[in-house]
């Protein structure tokens, strides 16, 4: 068998928000909304400079069942390009798009195929000779549960066979167990490559064959660090060959700077300032969350009103859009220690122990119960922004507190 070689990407989430980058000047903003239609326009561009035989699209082409004509007609822009190039391109519906959704009905280039709520093994042919089968399928509606790998099975011998799998590896619990699967499971299926997509972490998950998630194409939230592109692969008799290609411009980072090895504020903030001038985010856009770790007595400093924004702000001073290039700091999360010792404070009697021990027993129904009437009030709530961590809320609720009582000797931490 000749050689192949194709791409591999999954979770497009074409017209998905960002979130979690609160107040964007407005140029960053433009630059950030269109990102993900600038990677699907790299993949194409990747696609056509390496002269791969196809690219496969492993599910979510769409952020929901609802696409907009926009969306669309960006992904039929660029899969006519790959036609245009000779490339052909295979893709499925994920959870996220499922076929039985809303959309206007286009005219798709011939070359591409898309593929529907049964699995199905369509040929790959090129000068007349059969070379490959992509196996796939479409989820009918949002909630696949059942296992969709029971169905792929080899149909030609001498072909390379690649599976093409939106769906969730048994014993992830961070992700809804969409058409679940086991590695074992796909290694029977005696396949050549197995293109996986759901998880929105880039991961390799076996070498032989080649189990892979790509990883989505473009971060939208916080929690998506890192690089995100596709797989450039390459099958052969001898063997296969996988490599991965940045093609988002916007990254989300969380650095870490170490509170104790400062002694002041302008300290911290010159060193805020040296991270985000480094090379590493030298071009392209950067979304930066810097992580306060250690101990240090600038801990209880910044837990008081407005300390941590002031600084936000002071550090997102003339960090406007330029060429196509920013770095943002758009938040603070503040994972250090105070200078007094939590142990210590356990041991007394009195009020301060009293704090602790609600602190501890305070539950997450507990503290919604407690925030519910700011976030009903019609007001208040405009003013109010998500609660991510509530865990956290609790921490620093009960530091600062404790920072007016140790710090003004209303414990004894000796």
């Amino acid at each position: 068998m000749r050689p192949i070689s194709f791409l591999h990407c999954a979770d497009l989430h074409l017209d998905r928000p960002f979130s979690g980058a609160n107040r964007l000047p407005n140029s960053i903003h433009e630059f950030v909304r269109d990102s993900a239609y600038r990677s699907l326009r790299r993949i194409v561009d990747l696609a056509i400079s390496n002269k791969v035989d196809f690219v496969l699209f492993a599910g979510d082409l769409f952020d929901t069942s609802y696409r907009s004509l926009k969306a669309q007609m960006t992904l039929l822009i660029e899969l006519q390009r790959l036609h245009n190039a000779g490339i052909h391109s295979y893709l499925s519906h994920g959870n996220h798009d499922a076929l039985d959704g809303e959309w206007v009905s286009l005219t798709w280039p011939e070359s591409s195929y898309f593929f529907p709520s049964n699995v199905e093994a369509i040929p790959f042919e090129q000068d007349g000779k059969r070379l490959a089968y992509i196996h796939a399928f479409s989820y009918p509606s949002r909630h696949v549960n059942e296992k969709m790998v029971d169905r792929y099975s080899r149909v030609e011998e001498d072909v390379y066979q690649i599976g093409m799998l939106h769906g969730n590896l048994e014993g992830q619990t961070e992700h809804s167990s969409y058409a679940p699967f086991s590695l074992s499971e796909l290694v029977e299926k005696d396949f050549d490559y197995w293109a996986l997509g759901h998880i929105h972490k880039r991961a390799h998950l076996l070498e032989e064959p080649p189990v892979i998630y790509p990883g989505n194409i473009q971060g939208a939230h916080r929690k998506e660090t890192g690089a995100k592109g596709c797989y450039l692969v390459t099958l052969s008799e001898a063997s296969p060959s996988t490599s991965f290609h940045q093609t988002s411009d916007v990254t989300w980072h969380r650095p870490t700077i170490d509170l104790g090895a400062f002694e002041t504020m302008q300290d911290l903030l010159h060193a805020c300032e040296d991270l985000l001038n480094q090379d590493l985010f030298a071009s392209g856009g950067h979304l930066i969350e810097i992580e306060l770790t250690g101990i240090s007595h600038l801990h209880t400093q910044l837990l008081q009103e407005d300390q941590l924004e002031d600084l936000l702000l002071a550090l997102q001073l003339n960090r406007e859009m330029e060429d196509n290039h920013f770095v943002w700091p758009y938040k603070f999360s503040l994972k250090s220690k105070p200078s007094w010792d939590r142990q210590v404070l356990e041991q007394q009697e009195g009020f301060i122990k009293d704090i602790l021990v609600t602190s501890d027993d305070y539950k997450e129904n507990d503290l919604q119960e407690a925030l519910a009437p700011l976030f009903e009030h019609r007001r208040a709530r405009k003013a109010l922004e998500t609660i991510d961590d509530q865990d956290q809320l609790v921490k620093e609720a009960e530091e600062l507190l404790l920072s007016y009582l140790v710090e003004n000797n209303g414990g004894d931490i000796k």
